[in-house]
């Protein structure tokens, strides 16, 4: 098999086309064809520098929030105390139970609620070594109950959460009571305690 390449690009038929025009329609066909080139490079280059451009635009804003969030951790550990309250070191379990039952009642009696009842639950959930002093704690958890209006209840939420005595509300719900416009709430509330713990050695919590 033979194959013939002709470089003779006088038989073109475009060139020549181009070579039988007047020497102003072929510097015209040679400048649109300059034209046509600059106008796709630059097309081109232009396209490549807004994909770096959008590059640096990420990588400059995760650098300012990596900034900004190192920054305010300082402030954050100063000002969290003021936002969720005092943190009280772990007691025994009676001294958590007695802690946060005392709570729940004083809450209970600040606003207007009815069928309000607690049962306090026995500690459950050890953690080996998870305290300061690499103690065993356990959580001592309590079942809430009462009836009230909706704005009192977010009342009570408002005032389980900033209580230094409860770590949690681990469960909650809720029925609505149309006819007295009421909620029925049910609700765990949690707290940590160090079980081994005797009451006299935690009787400054």
């Amino acid at each position: 098999m033979k194959f013939k390449i002709d470089f003779n690009l006088d038989r073109n038929p475009t060139l020549a086309r181009i070579r039988s025009l007047p020497p102003v329609g072929r510097y015209g066909v040679i400048a649109l064809a300059i034209l046509a080139a600059y106008f796709a490079i630059d097309s081109w280059s232009w396209s490549w520098a807004r994909s770096w451009n959008a590059q640096a635009d990420r990588i400059e804003q995760i650098l300012s929030d990596s900034a900004e969030i190192s920054a305010n951790s300082a402030g954050a550990a100063l000002i969290g105390p003021e936002t969720f309250g005092p943190v009280l070191p772990l007691g025994s379990e009676s001294e958590g139970a007695q802690s946060m039952a005392m709570a729940v009642v004083g809450i209970g009696k600040k606003y207007s609620t009815s069928n309000f009842s607690y049962d306090a639950q026995r500690a459950s959930t050890r953690l080996t070594g998870a305290s300061t002093s690499g103690e065993k704690i356990a959580k001592v958890s309590g079942e809430l109950q009462f009836e009230c209006s909706p704005d009192v209840f977010s009342k009570i939420i408002a005032d389980i959460e900033s209580s230094p005595a409860i770590e949690s509300i681990s469960s909650i719900r809720l029925q609505r009571k149309e006819a007295e416009k009421k909620l029925a709430v049910r609700m765990t509330i949690d707290t940590w305690v160090i079980p081994g713990k005797s009451a006299t050695s935690g009787a400054n919590r």
